[in-house]
């Protein structure tokens, strides 16, 4: 028997994330014809679910545990996350509640349902831009390599004898290049990673060769390599930070959305008492 395709899986699961969905809507609509409370339902659901995300979370983490395959977990917190989702939608009479608690909570689930499907696509574009560059940098080397790149440029500078060109080479290093080598990328590159900034400096790099000789312009090449490898590097890590912090932030709001839905429920259950 040939396995299914993942374009047949992901529809599969599609569909019976939506069957389970319009049977948690049926039972939730018999319930109101009877005069029970639905909300206490369908509430409880959400919770539930909810709280099953965040252990499917941890569960993703702990890839020791032999209990079946990261990316089947990952699979089953997707279209877990996407149930919890159409649930709520059932469960409230509006996306946005009144009341300040009610309205905080809302805002809360929606923005971890946002940061969930970014997650997604963030998970499935991000590691195929990482590895469509050249070298790979562990994140938490990154300060180390921009250390030795730029101590690279300033040793090419260094070894290079007095000519003409020099002078003209030497300029241009300390106008643009330096600058370039010995700082962090500003926060619009890590928020949206350009090759402006390169395509900036290597043309600069290209002018010059018309000033210099031989040697000065094989040294530009060789800056013009060490350009190209410092710009990987920062997309290297805007990319990776961007992943990190997406977790940080999906995390926490997670861990508010569990409180908070767990004491929304307390009082809600105090009221039908």
């Amino acid at each position: 028997m040939r396995p299914l395709s993942f374009r047949n899986r992901r529809r599969i699961s599609l569909a019976v994330t939506a069957l389970l969905v319009a049977a948690v809507w049926l039972v939730a609509w018999i319930q109101d014809g009877r005069l029970a409370h639905a909300s206490v339902f369908t509430g409880a659901t959400v919770l539930g679910s909810v709280v099953l995300l965040a252990l499917l979370g941890v569960r993703r983490r702990l890839p020791v545990l032999r209990l079946g395959s990261v990316s089947t977990w990952t699979q089953i917190h997707i279209y877990t996350g996407l149930f919890a989702a159409g649930v709520y939608v059932i469960h409230v009479p509006t996306l946005i509640a009144g009341g300040v608690f009610e309205c905080g909570l809302s805002i809360v689930f929606l923005l971890v349902s946002i940061s969930g499907l970014y997650g997604v696509y963030a998970s499935r574009t991000i590691p195929r831009r990482l590895t469509a560059v050249g070298e790979q940098y562990r994140f938490d080397r990154v300060n180390w390599h921009r250390g030795q790149i730029a101590q690279l440029a300033e040793d090419l500078l260094e070894e290079l004898k007095e000519q003409t060109g020099v002078h003209v080479l030497g300029r241009f290093y300390h106008s643009f290049l330096q600058p370039f080598f010995h700082s962090r990328p500003n926060l619009a590159y890590v928020l949206a990673p350009t090759s402006v900034r390169r395509r900036r400096l290597l043309n600069g790099l290209t002018e010059l060769d018309r000033y210099l000789e031989a040697d000065s312009r094989s040294t530009a090449g060789r800056l013009a390599a060490l350009v190209r490898r410092r710009d990987d590097l920062d997309y290297q890590f805007a990319l990776q930070l961007r992943l990190r912090m997406w977790l940080v932030v999906h995390c926490c709001f997670s861990v508010i959305l569990i409180i908070g839905a767990a004491l929304h429920a307390i009082t809600a259950l105090r009221f039908l008492a």
